[in-house]
């Protein structure tokens, strides 16, 4: 048997690419199959990996095709629950995109679903293994600052970019800017604390971007500006402040760790 792990790509837009990339620095590790529907999405894909790939329009046809070990999941969001529930059916090995999925109700039939799987199933919140943010754990749990009270991260940045058939204009296909965007800042807050939320409170708008929008007569309906504020059992508390129209900021992320 080859010590080779194949990847199957589902997904070969923005993020995929990313994946591509991830996948060609890891020893070892090729990608074997793209599944994606969007003709030049698959082109772009192509141009980046370096040696011979099998093509499918469809994910159904690459989970039964032998040709990969594993998948990774770079579609949109709406499509995260069925192509898994396909996945686990086929016994393969996932890392799937954030966020999970769209719906609590979605979320949990995934998770349900995947207690049966044999394979790992694992969800991409890459934030807490930069190397960056993964300093900063390491110092936080070594007691750089005594007992943890406060995080807030910051994001002031560019707005959404374009993507296939504008499906992130609009929060059913995204599940929000909240879970689309920040799932993973609540990822980090969580594992710093080392605790669950008992209270959010949030507070968002969509004040500059998208505003004339209009997509077969639906305007977009996403977020480009939040304030959320998180408490913990403890009373530890954490806050996350986000732009998407600060385009011209010096930093665009900031995270910070308060304990006494």
């Amino acid at each position: 048997m080859s010590n080779e792990i194949r990847f199957g790509l589902i997904g070969a837009g923005t993020m995929g690419m990313e994946h591509i990339f991830n996948v060609a620095a890891a020893p070892g590790a090729v990608i074997s199959a793209l599944a994606d529907p969007h003709s030049p999405s698959i082109d772009h894909a192509i141009a980046a990996i370096d040696g011979p790939v099998a093509i499918y329009g469809e994910h159904r046809a690459m989970l039964a095709s032998g040709d990969c070990d594993a998948v990774i999941v770079a579609s949109p969001n709406m499509t995260h629950t069925e192509i898994l529930l396909d996945i686990f059916e086929a016994d393969l090995h996932v890392l799937v995109e954030k966020p999970l999925c769209t719906t609590l109700a979605d979320c949990r039939r995934v998770v349900e679903a995947s207690a049966a799987h044999r394979g790992v199933a694992w969800m991409g919140l890459e934030y807490r293994y930069m190397p960056p943010v993964a300093k900063l754990i390491e110092m936080v749990d070594e007691g750089a600052v005594g007992d943890v009270r406060m995080v807030a991260i910051r994001e002031h940045r560019f707005p959404f970019l374009e993507k296939v058939d504008d499906w992130n204009r609009f929060n059913i296909n995204t599940g929000g800017t909240l879970v689309e965007k920040c799932c993973h800042f609540f990822d980090l807050m969580n594992r710093i604390i080392g605790e669950r939320p008992t209270r959010v409170f949030a507070s968002g708008g969509q004040d500059v971007n998208h505003l004339d929008e209009v997509y077969d007569g639906r305007p977009s309906d996403i977020l480009d500006n939040a304030f959320v504020v998180i408490d913990y059992p403890s009373g530890r508390r954490a806050a996350l402040d986000l732009c998407m129209f600060a385009d011209a900021t010096h930093n665009q992320e900031e995270v910070s760790v308060v304990g006494d």
